[in-house]
């Protein structure tokens, strides 16, 4: 009777990411490996892991043509692992964990809570509805709309297909297209290209701002009613979309924008602007585009989307509290201070650690690519390859999928590098080094101060 009644003891807070996302991984693989392709030939299972990684972790990297190699079975299989990983690996266990009959421990919950909210949640189960609902909200709506554009271009059933595939790996930030050459073919379709930044943004900005806002839209004063989480997010994210339109129409209005008309230019480097840093759908041709606006797009894909939503990078509330703190370090201000806030000390530190963790994370893994890829990666003339591998770098570590052509040609240790970069980028720097050691030991001395020469 004291076996039966004794409780399995809950699983530690940051193992269940890791886990959960580990474990998803392995079954979409073993599905897509099982599952042959249009040619009735298998491909091989460290490409069918490297495709269930960037599909689960929301990246969009590709080896193969999905929409012309993989059967619809396949796709729907990355369509259900775009789905589970965009709404988070955090629900999907702790919902597993409650079925199981398992006890959720408070820092599970806490840890939970933490990713989708600024602060503590009355009632979890409510929180979770709250996710899905949004979700399947915003994506009906997007599917709908695309579904409308793509009757024009093929048959009702692929019509709606297609429709649904493409607003969920949009609102998840994922970044696979059944076309060949993602959404170029759309560059002159502003209902297709609008819809489709609609869903990023959304996804991008996270379910707590999303929540938030649309509380705040029914009072008479919205802004005041924003959390500075909120705040700094929505901030941040208008600050980037306007900086990248302005900075993709000055770098590529004689290059890959030469074709279009004003508002075909204005259009096209808006979309760019949205999906460069997280999505990975493109209307343009990357690889045609000028060096300046490579580095400017890796600057962009390392900033990234929210924190708690469909996107990674090491995220704008990030960016802007590190910006905020060197303000007030130049002004000579004790306090670091933001929409008449106070930040804390906590956050600083945790901002900085993450900022610095992952560009050693982005470094050392263009790093592992330049070592492993030497001599194999073909480059226009004029371009070195150190450039195109940190644009590939950055774009599994920000889970954006956006490529100069390097993906497919990736040797196996190639495909190994990139693969643990989405897995740290998706989790975080910070919840992979939880996981390895959870522990915190308080020092019980402090040495003596002494100053140091910088700059």
């Amino acid at each position: 009777m004291e076996l039966a009644q004794r409780k399995t003891p809950p699983l530690p807070a940051p193992l269940i990411p890791v886990v959960g996302f580990a474990a998803l991984i392995f079954a979409g693989s073993l599905a897509l490996w099982a599952i042959p392709t249009r040619t009735d030939t298998h491909i091989p299972f460290l490409d069918a892991v490297f495709m269930a990684t960037s599909a689960t972790c929301v990246t969009g990297l590709s080896l193969y043509d999905i929409g012309t190699l993989f059967r619809p079975s396949a796709q729907g299989v990355l369509l259900a692992l775009i789905q589970v990983g965009g709404l988070g690996i955090m629900v999907f266990s702790t919902v597993l964990l409650m079925a199981l009959g398992q006890r959720v421990s408070f820092q599970s919950r806490f840890l939970l809570q933490d990713t989708y909210t600024y602060g503590p949640s009355a009632h979890l189960g409510r929180l979770i509805g709250h996710v899905v609902l949004f979700t399947a909200l915003i994506e009906g709506v997007g599917a709908v709309c695309l579904a409308g554009a793509f009757l024009q271009r093929m048959p009702l059933g692929e019509a709606v297909f297609h429709a649904v595939f493409h607003s969920v790996s949009a609102f998840c930030n994922a970044g696979f297209s059944l076309f060949a050459d993602s959404l170029m073919g759309f560059h002159d379709s502003p209902v297709v290209l609008l819809t489709m930044a609609g869903l990023i943004i959304s996804g991008g900005l996270g379910f707590l701002v999303l929540h938030e806002t649309a509380r705040a839209l029914r009072t008479r004063k919205p802004w005041r009613r924003l959390s500075l989480h909120s705040k700094l997010a929505v901030t941040t994210t208008i600050f980037l979309l306007l900086f990248g339109t302005v900075f993709f129409l000055g770098t590529e209005w004689t290059n890959t924008l030469a074709g279009l008309p004003l508002p075909g230019k204005i259009l096209a480097s808006f979309f760019q602007s949205t999906t460069t840093r997280t999505a990975g759908f493109n209307s343009l041709d990357f690889s045609l585009m000028k060096e300046v606006t490579l580095l400017g797009t890796i600057l962009l894909m390392f900033v990234g989307a929210c924190p708690g939503s469909t996107g990674g990078g090491v995220k704008t509330t990030t960016v802007a509290v590190l910006v905020a703190l060197s303000r007030a370090r130049l002004k000579g201000s004790p306090c670091v201070h933001a929409f008449k806030r106070t930040i804390s000390e906590e956050t600083l530190r945790r901002a900085f650690s993450v900022f610095v963790l992952s560009a050693v994370v982005v470094v050392l893994g263009t790093a592992f690519l330049l070592a492993s890829e030497l001599g194999r990666l073909q480059v226009p003339e004029g371009r070195g390859r150190f450039l195109d591998l940190l644009f590939e770098a950055t774009s599994a570590f920000g889970t954006v999928g956006l490529s100069l052509g390097a993906t497919p040609t990736l040797s196996s240790w190639g495909k190994v590098t990139v693969i643990a970069l989405m897995f740290i980028g998706r989790l975080g720097p910070l919840v992979l080094a939880a996981a390895i050691q959870p522990t915190t030991r308080t020092s019980r001395y402090e040495y003596a101060e002494e100053p140091v020469m910088i700059g």
